[in-house]
């Protein structure tokens, strides 16, 4: 007998038309692994052309369906997870959480389900381009404006979650693709949803064993120490993604996973210009890292908005050179001050003095030092357990293009949404143009405000601050209750 299925718990192989291992009763799977799939049809609709990438809990290969002739990414679960209850569990968390998600950042999910042969699925936006890490890989640390309109996409695609009461406890730049736009820019997706949930669920376990999960480099102190989660755990990890795109590194540096975490929780992060002293960091730029690592929630940004707002604040305000001052030394030992960058030129416009509102830096142990011992082996008991990563995912040259159910006004409202923040003026007056159109359909409810959002953004690509402001005065009141007035209100706070 040529073996052409296996039990994926036994390893007893099978004729190609058995459906169910004898022995266990578990589902089989196409002999040689799911690298077989490549040029096979899943659920009837989907061609796999090509493998894309792994992670801990699957496969994701490039599709295109056979009749439809869209392409997506197809994430399928490994072979030896389809009888662990919990990581279905995940798996079916992820599919229901983003299929929720209606955002242009965010990369939407099409279709999940199982195969008459046990093949667990997830088919989802394809994103033509590379994950945020390809980036930093191949140019080191980006350009401060690029930087924090990348952070700023990502806080967009956050918090239309947190809106939602779903918290990504995953956020790493291998989540956030990157899509070029026609003239250059940067388009963010934010993928990966598998281990969002809905903050409404209190508690952190979500797993069997009651593993911690989420990528240990990016999670948050509460994360860590297995504590209820709230939008503002993705706030602590935009802030190290935003580090990480600003220095090409991370703030808490260690030999170790193990040790790094244990740093979360008991040192204050390495500052800007330690990591980077090629740079003269402003004060200002340095007060939202600070703002954004605190390990109090309640000191922290509260939302992802308000991170990404006065990060492209501080940057506009960057001096434009860079410089290579000599290194200064810094004293370790000391505590360190509310921010401490290298000092502008004299006379200069930059001060020392944190943001309004900035609490001081300072350390403050969350646990005693017996406490913070046992509780550090705990957690790297737990996080050595943890041996898998989320799958790279791609998604769609069409960066505004929404799932299947979207109506022609959603679709003109993701595409204008998608030009309103382009580079370009041409881009921008595009936008307008498309809402001119839309006139008499988008006067009420989500449209309204998405409206009058894009018209925010475009007015102040073509740097007309007092149109862009008008259009969500003139909205304020017709969208109270909406799931879009905390962005309103946000953006309103900018005008004042």
């Amino acid at each position: 007998m040529t073996a052409l299925k296996v039990c994926p718990q036994c390893a007893t192989e099978y004729p190609a038309n058995a459906r169910f291992c004898e022995v266990d009763g578990s589902a089989l799977k196409p002999a040689g692994g799911a690298a077989d799939l490549v040029g096979s049809i899943v659920a009837d609709r989907y061609h796999v052309m090509r493998k894309l990438g792994e992670g801990g809990m699957g496969q994701v290969y490039l599709v295109e369906h056979v009749k439809m002739g869209r392409k997506s990414a197809l994430k399928v679960m490994h072979p030896g997870t389809v009888k662990d209850v919990d990581a279905i569990s995940r798996f079916n968390r992820e599919a229901a959480n983003a299929s929720r998600i209606s955002h242009p950042n965010v990369a939407a999910v099409y279709d999940f389900g199982e195969t008459p042969e046990g093949i667990i699925y997830l088919a989802m936006e394809f994103v033509d381009g590379p994950p945020l890490t390809k980036l930093i890989e191949s140019a080191g640390a980006l350009a401060p404006k690029r930087a924090a309109e990348i952070a700023r996409q990502t806080a967009e695609a956050l918090a239309t979650a947190h809106d939602m009461g779903i918290v990504h406890r995953d956020l790493k730049p291998d989540n956030i693709m990157i899509w070029k736009t026609r003239d250059g820019g940067d388009f963010v997706k934010v993928v990966d949803f598998g281990i969002a949930k809905a903050a409404g669920n209190v508690g952190q376990k979500v797993t069997k064993t009651g593993l911690v999960v989420g990528t240990p480099d990016y999670m948050s102190p509460e994360q860590l120490a297995g504590d209820p989660l709230d939008g503002r755990s993705d706030v602590y990890a935009l802030g190290l993604v935003a580090f990480n795109m600003l220095t090409g590194t991370l703030p808490f540096p260690s030999d170790s996973a193990q040790e790094s975490m244990i740093m979360r929780l008991t040192d204050t992060p390495k500052t800007l210009a330690e990591m980077r002293p090629d740079i003269r960091w402003p004060a200002g730029v340095q007060a939202v890292i600070d703002k954004a690592l605190e390990r109090d929630v309640a000191s922290r940004y509260q939302t992802t908005i308000e991170l990404a707002r006065d990060l492209v604040r501080a940057v506009e305000r960057m001096e434009s050179g860079v410089v290579s001052p000599t290194p200064r030394v810094v004293n370790t030992v000391e505590v360190a001050p509310p921010t401490r960058v290298a000092p502008p030129e004299k006379g200069g416009a930059d001060s020392l003095l944190p943001l309004p509102g900035s609490p001081p830096r300072r350390k403050v142990p969350i646990l005693g030092a017996a406490g913070a011992f046992v509780a550090g082996l705990l957690i790297i008991w737990s996080i050595m357990k943890w041996n898998g990563k989320p799958a790279v995912t791609a998604g769609s040259a069409q960066p505004s293009k929404p799932g299947p159910v979207a109506t022609d006004v959603d679709k003109e409202l993701s595409t204008a949404e998608s030009e309103a923040r382009g580079t370009s003026t041409d881009s921008a007056e595009t936008a307008l143009r498309r809402l001119t159109a839309l006139e008499g359909r988008v006067d009420a409810g989500d449209n309204a405000a998405r409206a009058a959002l894009v018209k925010f953004d475009a007015y102040l690509s073509l740097n007309d601050r007092d149109k862009a402001c008008a259009a969500l005065t003139d909205v304020r009141e017709r969208v109270r209750g909406t799931s879009y007035q905390s962005r309103v209100d946000d953006r309103l706070e900018t005008c004042r």
